[in-house]
């Protein structure tokens, strides 16, 4: 099976968003949700087209007045994502995971798949995009 990243970024959102919506594993919404935000992210940077990470930095300085590193920026917003894919801290051996982190790689992964393709097809994107203006 020979697949474009695009495809493969679009079902491993399609899938993090099902499990969500049946309240399924957090962790591996987080996981699917991060690793199609992250391949998105790259295909919108290649592309020349901002991404959502790139909001979050100019949001950051905005808010902080000057920004802050983005190594700490990246550490705050894909730390759990990152921590639940590799062990190299012995320190993080145990992490702290809330339902909120897994809405919030949801939230990214969405945004950066409408800034790539200008819509959100997958039906679960847009029920997701209903749901978090509802209950925001």
């Amino acid at each position: 099976m020979k697949l474009h990243k695009k495809e493969i970024a679009r079902r491993q959102i399609e899938t993090a968003l099902d499990l969500f919506f049946v309240q399924g594993d957090t962790l591996s919404i987080i996981t699917l949700a991060g690793a199609g935000e992250e391949i998105l992210g790259k295909l919108l940077e290649q592309s020349g087209k901002p991404r959502m990470m790139d909001h979050i930095i100019d949001l950051d300085k905005h808010l902080t007045g000057i920004g802050r590193e983005f190594n700490v920026v990246n550490e705050e917003v894909n730390g759990i994502r990152n921590g639940l894919k590799h062990a190299k801290n012995p320190v993080e051996d145990e992490l702290e995971v809330d339902p909120e982190h897994a809405v919030a790689m949801l939230a990214r992964a969405v945004t950066n798949y409408l800034l790539l393709e200008g819509s959100l097809t997958p039906p679960n994107a847009q029920v997701f995009r209903a749901s978090s203006v509802v209950t925001s």
